[in-house]
């Protein structure tokens, strides 16, 4: 999410990730929410939301006013808008956008039926990850879910500061306790994503799947080399 000085419209693809996975990381994410029961209907925030990654293929499958994207670096979604959606799309759609670095949702007015936030958590103290959950409890539906992807590790990383492009961990217990602090049950599941794991959060036990629903959470996918461990 911050600006390294990467040279806009010639890398915007690059600066989310790397850029062989870019196709795959964006149609992962749709997938991933679709399995979850995403409709066109639903209102979804795409937090840290980048040059559209995953925004390119939510814009077209919402419904109008249904996208909201926040990341600060405003070059970031001009150039995907400029090289990948285009205008048309957007006057179609009508999507809403901020690029505000505080973690705030305050300015949308509104309350999400899903919360996204892929490889954002990955790079945030601790201190950081508590007011992210906060405001992502604060503006999610009673019957909502947040989805965000998180680094597993031994030891929990301190501070309030924005550590990309270093990545960041967290041990389980810790990332269930910060998600309990603040109104939120949350469960890690299978789904495929290389390096880093996927959480779902839900205010109601209720709502989340269920270990009979993780053959169904898998995201394999088939006939491709570089993504063979989806398999496993």
């Amino acid at each position: 999410m911050t600006d390294l000085g990467i040279t806009a419209g010639e890398n915007y693809n690059d600066y989310v990730g790397p850029a062989e996975e870019y196709d795959f990381m964006g149609a992962s994410q749709f997938r991933l929410l679709c399995t979850l029961g995403l409709r066109s209907k639903h209102k979804l925030l795409d937090f840290g939301c980048g040059s559209l990654r995953a925004g390119r293929l939510f814009l077209t499958y919402l419904d109008e006013g249904c996208y909201y994207g926040v990341d600060p670096n405003r070059w970031l979604i001009e150039d995907a808008i400029k090289f990948q959606v285009g205008q048309d799309l957007l006057r179609i759609k009508k999507p809403f956008f901020s690029y505000n670095d505080q973690f705030s949702l305050a300015e949308f007015e509104t309350h999400f039926d899903f919360i996204l936030a892929q490889s954002i958590l990955t790079h945030t103290g601790i201190d950081l990850v508590r007011l992210c959950l906060q405001n992502f409890a604060r503006y999610l539906k009673p019957d909502g879910l947040i989805l965000a992807t998180f680094l597993e590790g031994d030891y929990d990383t301190e501070g309030d500061s924005w550590e990309y492009p270093m990545c960041v961990t967290f041990r389980p217990s810790t990332i269930r306790q910060l998600a309990q602090d603040v109104g939120l049950v949350g469960i890690s599941i299978p789904w495929f994503r290389p390096r880093q794991t996927w959480y779902v959060f839900a205010k109601d036990q209720d709502r989340l799947p269920t270990e009979a629903m993780f053959p169904y959470l898998h995201g394999a996918v088939l006939f491709d080399s570089m993504l063979g461990s989806s398999k496993k």
